[in-house]
């Protein structure tokens, strides 16, 4: 029944290649499939490509921990030039403005050929066999049809893989508990000059210098305070607390980061939360958006009170967008498993090299090196072209944090490099499937890796 109603609903669009999802990787999945002489489809919820970054408002971008910090991805590279270009990145290809990577990411995608569908959000899907046909959107025209040849979910939850039927995991396997979410925000019209004596003057009083610092000439800075880990700030953190000003809570997790082209503006990374975390859950994501303003104003007021540079300061933006560091992880042909992280396993269809630490957030932070013994004198582990395809599906391919891995991978390879790099391999993929009529699933990830090589993205 529900098939026959779904197949009667009007076809609104179709393209040869469906990306559902315009974050991270789902823009440059659009981006690299559509070079590749493809028509592609691009379905996003928001008005803007970029997701967490952009819309999530989550800056700056993690170092790969690899020698040279290869990003393994060429488009990552252009990005980066081009926000350099426009004032708004540093060389690193880490700091950036989330407003200028919106305009970016954009431009690439239209000057690829990228077709885009903003406001839209995916209920459905339509499978039959193993193969989707087709998904449902929902927008301002109502319900209909949206048809391809091959799907890309890059939706962060696995939202359309799990329509279509497959399989997931979900929350840390000892507890089912998720990681917390953040809603991020940034505050303009500060002096950093200011700030940074603040900073100078804790130090000589309290004789630690640590996690806290502003270049003289005000452009760049950084601040971290978490409870458990003393550092410079810590103890204005906890005359705050004492006095009602701020809640424990807001000293779990605090970070502050520069930007790029946008002086006198700092980008914090929180609040954070710790109960209705799940990302796949409405409630706790609007819990999340009324909890965090009210935490946010809080936050802000604490700055005017007990820190120095704030006098003119306000909140200039709050992040429309929840940021999720993971919720469900989809099952797909190979699976990453915590030993391939942790002893550096190495694959024949490898798209990206990453050695980013394992991340999970909580109340106490487990952040813990991947320092066991490799299985090679190369000090990083392999993600393999597998991991993007959805198990049981012949046509699905799935990308960004959702891919296929155990909770504990997932932890590392969450971030934004990875996202970028897993989003490409899968347009490149795609496009080879199609170029050779052949399911993704029996496409050589070799190849994709040496097309992504080809154009320029550089492995260790």
């Amino acid at each position: 029944m529900k098939l026959e109603f779904y197949r009667s609903l009007p076809v609104y669009a179709s393209a040869d290649i469906v990306v559902c999802g315009g974050g991270t990787a789902g823009a440059f999945a659009a981006i690299a499939a559509a070079r590749e002489g493809k028509d592609v489809l691009l379905i996003e919820q928001f008005g803007s490509l970029g997701g967490t970054a952009t819309n999530g408002l989550v800056t700056p971008v993690m170092s790969t921990h690899t020698p040279g910090d290869r990003q393994c991805s060429y488009l990552s590279k252009e990005l980066r030039d081009r926000l350099i270009a426009r004032g708004s990145g540093d060389r690193g290809g880490r700091l950036f403005d989330p407003l200028a990577m919106k305009f970016e990411l954009e431009d690439m995608a239209q000057e690829a050929g990228v077709r885009f569908l903003y406001h839209t959000f995916i209920p459905d899907v339509i499978q039959e066999d193993g193969t989707v046909e087709a998904v449902i959107i929902a927008n301002k025209s109502g319900l209909s049809q949206v048809k391809g040849k091959i799907f890309i979910d890059c939706t962060g939850d696995g939202d359309v893989s799990v329509r279509a039927g497959a399989s997931f995991n979900k929350g840390n396997p000892e507890t089912g508990i998720n990681q917390p979410m953040s809603l991020r925000y940034i505050v303009d019209q500060v002096d950093i000059r200011a700030w940074g004596e603040f900073f100078e003057e804790i130090k000589k009083k309290t004789g630690v210098s640590l996690a806290a610092g502003a270049d003289p000439d005000g452009k760049s800075f950084y601040a971290h305070c978490c409870k458990g880990n003393p550092v410079t700030l810590t103890p204005v953190f906890e005359e705050a607390i004492a006095n009602g000003d701020l809640t424990e809570e807001d000293h779990l997790y605090w970070q502050a980061f520069s930007m790029p082209g946008r002086p006198g503006s700092v980008a914090f990374n929180c609040p954070e939360f710790f109960t209705g975390i799940d990302g796949t859950n409405p409630e706790d994501l609007t819990q999340a958006q009324l909890n965090g303003k009210k935490a946010i104003r809080r936050q802000l007021a604490f700055y005017k009170k007990y820190m120095r540079g704030f006098e003119n300061a306000y909140v200039s933006e709050v992040a429309p967008m929840v940021g999720v560091r993971e919720s469900r992880e989809i099952v797909t042909d190979y699976v990453m498993k915590p030993e391939d992280l942790l002893c550096k396993k190495k694959f024949p269809d490898m798209f990206c090299q990453s050695n980013y630490p394992i991340d999970i957030h909580g109340k106490s932070l487990k952040n813990i090196a991947n320092d066991l013994v490799p299985e090679d004198d190369k000090p990083w582990y392999d993600i393999p072209f597998r991991s993007l395809l959805v198990r049981g599906i012949d046509n699905l391919m799935v990308a960004g944090r959702c891919l296929g891995a155990e909770f504990l991978v997932e932890s590392s390879l969450r971030v934004q490099h990875s996202a970028r790099s897993s989003g490409e391999a899968a347009g490149i993929g795609a496009a080879l499937a199609l170029d050779s009529g052949i399911s993704p699933h029996a496409v050589n990830g070799a190849d994709v890796r040496s097309i992504m090589a080809s154009k320029g993205a550089e492995y260790a």
